[in-house]
């Protein structure tokens, strides 16, 4: 019988795992498994019962050995705490003991604990085998300890057909062939780690290897075929790791690193100690196919993943509420690590925009939650794989790190892991090592950044005497609850011939410095702390004049946080939307990527909310005018000794122009669509994403039809991922219902139908479609993606609605058809809506009277 969900489903302190010894045997055809296990197991105190994790699996038999003696249990399941209870007729003994157990189980389509993915060869379809155990989906694979600070060692055997690789944690040290076409590869002990690090994947593989400097094997795996695209993974890989042990200062412990690029994988890639499983998107790259922009993303999520084999496999949290030392810190690492070995990509500059600006939209919002945040339950935990954790964690550890200086910074994460490595740790543990090392107060000044949610609105004027500077929390919307909170905030301020800015630390609600300037200052120099400024009047008018002039001082990434800021602040009610629009215009000889970038984004959101306002055409042409000078000076094609910034600035803002309407940019799109199709000439691929996006928007059934074969005919997923939002971009209702079914139907891939919601929420002719599927198909979502990492992202594109009336529909819906895990998710949802809602309201006559007066 299923007993009522707790609040708290952690396992008893009485038992501990020490050792799993683990066979598999899946049947790739069935798609069911089954299992034996033998886990030396430490009971500290008498006991009558063991409690494990177990869900979706039958345990067939249980035998427990103390010594000489052996125990047999009753077994009860509770299913809506997911685990088993072994209840035995006699006490067990305090000692060290081994559980044995056989099992079966289900080989899943859900893409978590042990499923099955799809890929083909030669025509035909197969099956593979593939984990993914983070956050708690090791017990869909078999019984065990499935929480962080239970780590054990494993030892992982696995029968499967003679013609299947057969990939794990470690490296192969037997392989014993048996009659009827089967073979048990078995690998050697693992190091001590948690449950949800342990991987086991089998299929058709082929793979490249290398060798670090250190002497560590380091191999990608690949569908057959794909071995060319695995080549800049494995430079990648093989850099990354010798940068971290030179960083770190402790050797990689295992003598392999795997990268196995898989079809069917619902994030991006998993940090598996020694295993690392990727979806073909974050790992592959193709010579003549990949564009730059893709190539820079399968080097950030590689250093990613391989910077979580110090950072979260050594070292562990001690529960889910300290995510963020894992997923942060990974964040920031990545960043660390590929400006180093790529310095000409300047991905710090970046930085600000990838994830400085993700943290702040979603913290913003009144319905966020702590980068610590108390988690129980499973479903709650995958709702803070987000970007608080992620890109919030990453900066302020930013922050922390230019505050502390880079080698003190270093220096601490050396003894951190020195310390704790091979256990688990909690944030205190990180302030505590970097507190030591760096001789400066980290918990004093970080707890407020992890304990609270949200982050401050620095309001900064001058007078004779100095500076002065207040904070707030700041709100995305401009209702919302008050808050009296107070960080303690480093902060650079820059004035105009300084040669270096000037530090102080808010740690109060108002501060006034001496810092006397005769010019323009910008408060939060390079956009290193994790704040959002407003400025007085007579300041905010000199540096929207300094912009143009380019002033020297007031790098790229000052200018990027002066127009985000402005927009943010202008949704919030705290600065006149025509006022954001028209500082736009300041940057019109601006050349720097992630300036248009933000640029854009503001743009384009603002059209998306203006879409079938009587002022629409209005601002599209107060738009393709700000981007006409900077569409003529990057082209459209590559010029000898460009800097690699530009082919990401010219993708970029060439899409905007022509979403803005302009017929010259469209135009040529579609010379370029046709041209390929026809074979006369091939698109280049940093333009690619440009070309089939306008050519679908402003395309019909013959484009829609060129798509769809495209679509059929390619095979590498960069590509299909770009016509298939291409196919998601068109204006006829009827193609957009048609790719709407293609995605949910039985042979599209898992993760396919949540592209599709997103790709045609976007699309304001889908907007109603899209709703209407997602309640269609709800059932359907909550059956096969519930609990899981992409459940939650089936209901944030609703945030593209417009209306308090939209609003209401999507708070009853979920109201009506509630579903664990999605409840902050929904609120955030809602929230948003509101906004957009409230700002149209307040700011449309206004953007309208100004629009009519720039003409």
């Amino acid at each position: 019988m299923a007993t009522k969900k707790t609040k708290n489903v952690r396992l008893p302190a009485t038992v501990s795992p020490i050792h799993y010894k683990i066979h598999i045997a899946p049947d790739l055809d069935g798609f069911v498994f089954s299992g034996e296990e033998q886990i030396t197991i430490d009971v500290k105190k008498k006991t009558k019962e063991i409690v494990l994790h177990s869900a979706e699996i039958e345990i067939t038999s249980a035998t427990l050995i103390v010594g000489k003696k052996t125990f047999k249990p009753k077994i009860s399941y509770q299913e809506a705490d997911e685990t088993a209870t072994f209840k035995f007729s006699e006490e067990i003994p305090a000692d060290k003991s081994t559980l044995d157990l056989k099992f079966t189980g289900i080989l899943n389509d859900k893409m978590r604990g042990f499923y099955r993915s799809k890929y083909n060869i030669d025509g035909k379809d197969y099956h593979m085998g593939v984990t993914q155990f983070e956050s708690t989906d090791a017990r869909r694979a078999f019984p065990c300890f499935d929480e962080p600070a239970q780590k054990a060692t494993f030892e992982v055997s696995l029968r499967v057909p003679s013609d299947r690789t057969v990939i794990s944690n470690t490296i192969e040290t037997d392989i014993a062939e048996h009659d009827g076409g089967y073979k048990t590869v078995s690998f050697a002990k693992s190091p001590k780690m948690s449950s949800y690090l342990l991987a086991y994947i089998v299929g058709h593989f082929e793979y490249i290897k290398s060798k670090t400097k250190s002497g560590i094997l380091v191999r990608v795996f690949v569908t057959p075929g794909k071995k060319k695209q695995a080549e800049f993974a494995l430079m990648c890989a093989v850099k990354c790791i010798e940068f971290y042990e030179n960083y770190f200062k402790i050797p990689y412990p295992l003598p392999t690193m795997d990268l196995i690029a898989i079809p069917d994988f619902a994030a991006g890639a998993m940090e598996n100690w020694g295993a690392v499983t990727y979806r073909e998107t974050a790992v592959l790259v193709d010579p003549e196919n990949s564009s730059v922009q893709n190539k820079q993303w399968v080097a950030l999520v590689i250093a990613h993943e391989l910077a979580h084999q110090w950072f979260g496999n050594l070292v562990t949290m001690e529960w889910w509420t300290h995510l963020w030392l894992n997923e942060g810190f990974a964040s920031f690492m990545e960043y660390v690590a590929i400006n180093e070995i790529y310095p000409e990509w300047k991905v710090w500059s970046q930085f600000v925009y990838i994830e400085e600006s993700r943290g702040l939209a979603l913290d913003g919002l009144a319905n966020t939650h702590p980068i610590e945040v108390e988690v129980h339950d499973p479903a709650e935990i995958s709702e803070i794989f987000d970007g608080v954790s992620y890109s919030k964690g990453a900066s302020i550890i930013r922050m922390l790190a230019e505050y502390l200086g880079a080698n003190k910074f270093r220096d601490g994460l050396r003894y951190y892991l020195k310390k704790h490595e091979y256990s688990n740790a909690a944030t205190t543990d990180l302030w505590s090592a970097l507190s030591k090392i760096s001789g400066k107060p980290v918990a004093k000044i970080m707890n407020n950044w992890t304990a609270s949610a949200g982050y401050p609105l620095i309001t900064a004027d001058q007078d004779a005497n100095g500076i002065n500077l207040s904070q707030e929390r700041f709100f995305s919307s401009s209702k919302h609850p008050k808050d009296a909170s107070i960080w303690l905030t480093p902060l650079s301020i820059l004035s105009k011939g300084d040669k270096k800015s000037q530090f102080v630390l808010l740690d109060k609600k108002q501060m006034k410095t001496d810092i006397k300037n005769k010019s323009w200052f910008k408060v939060n120099s390079e956009e290193t702390s994790f704040a959002r400024v407003r400025y007085g009047v007579e300041n905010l008018t000199k540096l929207i004049e300094a912009i143009p002039r380019g002033d020297h001082g007031l790098s790229e990434s000052d200018k990027f946080g002066i127009i985000r800021d402005a927009f943010a602040l202008a949704e919030a009610g705290l600065f006149p939307t025509d006022e954001a629009i028209r500082l736009s215009n300041a940057y019109k000889k601006e050349k720097s990527f992630i300036v248009w970038v933000q640029i854009s984004e503001n743009i384009l959101r603002l059209k998306s909310m203006f879409f079938g306002l009587p002022f629409y055409e209005d601002f599209r042409r107060f738009g393709r005018e700000l981007f006409s000078d900077i569409v003529k000076e990057v082209g459209w094609s590559k010029k000898k000794g460009e800097s690699y910034e530009t082919a990401l600035l010219r993708s970029n803002v060439l899409y905007a122009a022509g979403a803005l309407g302009d017929t010259e940019v469209i135009n040529h799109a579609k010379e370029l669509f046709k041209k390929d199709v026809d074979g006369e000439s091939k698109i280049e691929p940093d333009i690619r994403s440009v070309v089939y996006n306008l050519t679908a928007q402003n395309g019909g059934p013959a484009e829609y039809k060129r798509f769809l074969k495209l679509y059929s005919d390619v095979t590498l997923e960069e590509e299909k991922d770009r016509i298939m939002r291409a196919l998601c971009s068109f204006t006829d209702i009827k193609m957009l219902t048609e790719m709407m079914e293609r995605s949910f139907s039985v042979d599209a891939r898992g993760q396919d139908a949540i592209k599709a919601i997103n790709f045609i929420w976007v699309n304001p002719y889908g907007r109603e479609l899209a709703w209407s599927t997602l309640q269609e198909k709800w059932p359907y979502i909550v059956k096969r993606f519930g609990g899981g990492h992409l459940f939650s992202r089936f209901i944030m594109p609703a945030s593209n609605f417009m209306t308090d009336t939209k609003a209401d529909e999507v708070e009853k819906f979920f109201k009506e058809n509630p579903s664990e895990g999605i409840g902050r998710t929904v609120l955030q949802t809602v929230e948003q809506i509101r906004s957009n809602a409230s700002w149209i309201a307040r700011d449309s006559s206004k953007v309208s009277s100004f629009l009519k007066s720039s003409i």
